[in-house]
């Protein structure tokens, strides 16, 4: 059974979103799967990872809460090689090394005026 969900984005106006229960079970498979690949290549990052409706999202809170990566699970290979380079390109975004946590280099970040991470996402 479906579950639906109303929002409201403008008086008069409603948009109605449908969420299929049909991914849950292998949506924690999913989640938990690139989870592991991702600590597995990059270790110490403190990846994020939320899969719904055939759609993962992925962050390292370790650099920020409000970047991260999307991709569509139909297109993650069994190697996770698509996982693999959007994680590596979060790190270089941040100017860190495709590889594990290094402390010394993380310590070079600096923040930006609303308290996050600078990268070049600006």
């Amino acid at each position: 059974m479906a579950e639906e969900y109303f929002i409201s984005l403008k008086k008069g106006i409603n948009m109605e979103i449908e969420r299929s229960d049909a991914f849950i079970a292998s949506d924690h498979s999913v989640a938990k799967n690139v989870a592991e690949h991702l600590e597995k290549k990059y270790p110490g990052w403190l990846w994020a990872v939320h899969v719904m409706d055939g759609v993962v999202g992925v962050k390292s809170m370790l650099l920020s809460g409000n970047w991260g990566f999307i991709l569509h699970e139909d297109k993650i290979d069994n190697d996770y090689k698509a996982v693999t380079m959007a994680g590596g390109e979060i790190l270089e975004r941040y100017k860190q090394h495709r590889s594990s946590f290094n402390q010394d280099k993380y310590m070079d970040l600096t923040m930006d005026h609303a308290g996050q991470l600078n990268g070049d996402i600006s």
